[in-house]
């Protein structure tokens, strides 16, 4: 019988070595692996409250080339622009925060906001609105959802993970973003939660009161809402009626539904350059209603003269 062989002490030495490095080393990578998923599975989870740090200027830089080629209504740009302004003089935006109001000639009864700080109002919408007071809770809803960066955690946890990794990684990450924010359908109507519609209701009324010093007016909106909740083309329609509106309304009377009854100020109509760009048949019959006594006249003196 063959005596096995006896191994020098040199090569069981290097031998328990190179196991030792072997498991150290599996160890460590088991290690990293097991951190790595723990901060993505807890980044994942916070997802939200992490959207907030996200810079407002990148969800910026990311939406101007889709801005830049959309139709433009000088009119009805600046008359809506000039109504957000007012609201946002009303309160305090985070800083470096913009808001920027696009008509959309559409006869959708449809307004939402979406990333980067826009807010897009149709035609459709505006057509059904009774008076200015609507369309500016209206407008300041939209604007508490760009405000709690609502429109930024709509795309979903995916993007917005994207997005931290573009700013920790820098450029690695940038064509992966815009190609996500590209598929994603940057500027179309954000599926929000009942939670944020609900924080929207409330901010909105707010500062809605904070810049006429009444609520007279907000329910006019509500009902607009509740009256054409079922005219949406495509899934895309006002925000506010994609959550449990009867919840909504709930809450709205909890807090505020005496006072606006009780409330009996004026409200303010839209103005006759925005009612001729809404109502254009309105205006033609107005016109000719007011011409028609001024071509009687001129009938009459024409006939006197002849005699």
């Amino acid at each position: 019988m063959e005596k096995l062989q006896k191994l020098p002490d040199y090569a069981v030495r290097e031998s328990v070595s190179s196991f030792v490095h072997i498991r150290k080393f599996l160890t460590l990578s088991i290690g990293i692996v097991v951190v790595v998923v723990g901060l993505g599975m807890l980044v994942f989870v916070s997802i939200d409250e992490l959207a907030t740090l996200v810079p407002f200027e990148m969800e910026q830089n990311l939406s101007h080339p889709y801005t830049r080629a959309l139709p433009r209504d000088r009119v009805m740009d600046q008359y809506l622009q000039s109504l957000v302004n007012k609201l946002l003089a009303a309160q305090k935006l985070p800083a470096g925060m913009r808001v920027t109001v696009h008509y959309v000639d559409s006869p959708d009864v449809n307004a939402f906001s979406t990333v980067g700080g826009h807010i897009f109002v149709s035609r459709g919408m505006l057509e059904k609105l009774p008076h200015e007071n609507a369309l500016m809770m209206l407008l300041a809803h939209e604007i508490a959802h760009i405000k709690y960066r609502h429109p930024l955690k709509g795309l979903g946890k995916g993007v917005v993970a994207s997005l931290m990794l573009s700013m920790l990684f820098g450029t690695a990450y940038s064509d992966t973003v815009e190609k996500v924010f590209h598929d994603t359908g940057l500027l179309t109507a954000m599926t929000f939660s009942q939670n944020q519609e609900i924080i929207a209701d409330e901010e909105g009324m707010r500062v809605y009161y904070q810049y006429y010093g009444y609520r007279n007016g907000i329910a006019d909106l509500y009902r607009v809402v509740e009256n054409n909740r079922w005219h949406a083309i495509s899934g895309s329609f006002y925000s506010g009626v994609q959550s449990d509106m009867a919840e909504r309304m709930q809450n709205i009377q909890r807090h505020y539904v005496k006072e606006m009854q009780n409330d009996h100020h004026a409200l303010n109509p839209f103005p006759p350059r925005i009612v001729a760009k809404l109502h254009p048949q309105l205006s033609s019959k107005q016109k000719t209603n007011t011409h028609k006594p001024e071509v009687s006249r001129l009938k009459e003196i024409s006939v006197n003269e002849r005699e």
